[in-house]
């Protein structure tokens, strides 16, 4: 067995990978798993990785449950875990890919690549389920001009068509259990994979309402803020949603404006801004629950290119780091106080 660890700490432990070919009614299952070592570093780091983040953190994903403990989706996955072996791993790649196979039939004849993975992410083991269907493209050769046809190519995460699934190995049937993707050609989540192929609800995750109520939060503060002072608002945000702490909605908005209050007005400020917050806040979101434990997975900053040429990312819990971004000239200046404290490794691509 390889593993790869890609530089959002995704370790590929196993994948699979099999052909459903709608048109021909034809299942073209996987014989052996991929030699994992032999693929470039820059599939994992700038396709699998990008539909995983997508997965866990795209407004489109949905959170959700199995609706019962006897899914047979948690059968098959629950056999390799107590299993966790090639043999295990083939029979339950094929048999999701299957699955997958015989409820397409009925409503779709698009030809598609399956990819099933065992990936460890933040230290938790994920079933990684991935169907997408390929296109042909047209290729320009640099030295002669002449162009081509490319068949099945694979598209990329923004692609508006394509099915995945993080399927939690540790099944606890109180928390989310799955992290789904599933967006047609309108753009829209469809409902077809989700609750027909892997029989799975929806669920308001205690992970998406920290990451929602962070996300507004900042945003509608850094309005009234100058840019030098958004610093200290992601700090204070930072500091007061802390992973694995219990928080209430009203306390901890007026905790978050009271961090970042200016001298003057600043019993105002707080009052003001913070119930204006609230007030707008709960008429957008009616069914938010106003206590939860915070549960977050972007404990980490990730500065990085447009091609992932330049890659920056350090720990939010360290203080002595700041990054400040120059609007005008485009430039971000990284600041390190007491630097010989930290240790350094640079890593370089193959070329």
């Amino acid at each position: 067995m390889n593993e790869v660890e890609t530089t959002l700490s995704i370790q590929m432990k196993r994948m699979a990978v099999t052909l459903l070919d709608m048109q021909q009614s034809r299942f073209v299952s996987a014989s052996e798993t991929m030699d994992l070592s032999a693929l470039q570093s820059e599939v994992y780091n700038q396709f699998f990785e990008s539909y995983i983040d997508a997965t866990m953190n795209s407004p489109k994903s949905v959170a959700c449950k199995f609706l019962d403990r006897d899914n047979d989706i948690l059968t098959k996955m629950n056999r390799y875990v107590e299993y966790p072996d090639d043999t295990h791993f083939l029979s339950l790649a094929n048999d999701l890919s299957n699955k997958l196979y015989q409820i397409m039939q009925t409503v779709s004849n698009s030809n598609g690549s399956v990819f099933v993975a065992h990936i460890e992410l933040i230290g938790e083991d994920y079933i990684l389920l991935l169907k997408l269907d390929p296109k042909d493209a047209v290729q320009i050769d640099l030295e002669t001009l002449h162009l081509k046809t490319i068949e099945n190519i694979l598209p990329d995460a923004s692609s508006r068509v394509q099915k995945c699934a993080l399927i939690r190995m540790n099944y606890d049937p109180l928390e989310e259990n799955i992290y789904v993707l599933d967006k047609q050609s309108d753009g829209e989540p469809a409902k077809f994979f989700m609750e027909t192929f892997l029989q799975a609800t929806p669920i308001a995750s205690d992970k998406k309402k920290t990451k929602m109520l962070m996300k507004e939060l900042y945003e509608k503060i850094a309005e009234s803020l100058n840019e030098e002072q958004t610093p200290q608002l992601q700090r204070a945000i930072d500091e007061e949603f802390e992973h694995g702490k219990y928080i209430e909605l009203d306390a901890s908005v007026h905790n978050i404006y009271e961090a970042i209050a200016p001298p003057e007005n600043r019993e105002d400020f707080v009052e003001q801004g913070a119930k204006l917050f609230i007030n707008e806040f709960t008429d957008r979101n009616p069914d938010f629950t106003p206590t939860f434990e915070v549960k977050r997975d972007d404990l980490h900053v990730v500065y990085k290119s447009a091609e992932g040429e330049i890659l920056f990312r350090y720990d939010k819990g360290l203080d002595n780091i700041d990054v400040k971004h120059d609007q005008v000239s485009g430039t971000y200046t990284i600041t390190i106080r007491d630097a010989d404290t930290v240790g350094f490794t640079l890593h370089k691509k193959p070329l």
